[in-house]
């Protein structure tokens, strides 16, 4: 009988490295099948997704042709839109550079009020040089006939 046994042992271990291969070749072709869906699943997205942006362009221009009233008020809304990005992002810049003039170089002094510019220098003749008056009105009596009040 310890013949039989080993032959049935035999038998079992070559049944046993069958079914693993069986097995493995299994895996393996499963593997093969899910990476293919996944790529045919995303190339079907991809089409779907084209095929989607083209048929809702021309659903919209249709929609135009139909609608023009309609067509007039997105485009209007969508130049508010743009229109008011713009405006922001103005707003956004202007506020930027007045906070860069401000840290780069303010016009301030150390006790918080403005630089004043310096004053010129005073001579201590008090009375102005007769070079320095300009005449700002005429008296009436002057040389253009045109300027002068009737008497």
């Amino acid at each position: 009988m310890p013949f039989r046994k080993s032959k049935a042992t035999k038998a079992k271990e070559t049944v046993t490295d069958q079914v693993s291969d069986r097995t493995d070749d299994l895996v393996a072709a499963l593997d093969a099948a899910k990476e293919a869906l996944a790529r045919a699943s995303a190339a079907a997205g991809r089409k779907g997704a084209e095929l989607g942006a083209g048929l809702g362009k021309q659903a919209s221009e249709a929609a135009d042709k139909l609608m023009p009233e309609r067509a007039r008020q997105r485009r209007r809304e969508a130049a508010r839109r743009r229109n008011r990005r713009l405006m922001v992002g103005a707003a956004g810049l202007t506020l930027l550079g007045v906070a860069f003039s401000r840290l780069a170089g303010s016009k301030t002094d150390r006790t918080g009020g403005w630089e004043r510019a310096p004053e010129p220098a005073r001579d201590a003749d008090p009375v102005a040089s007769p070079a320095e008056v300009t005449q700002l009105h005429g008296n009436g009596a002057g040389g253009d006939p045109a300027r002068t009040p009737p008497s």
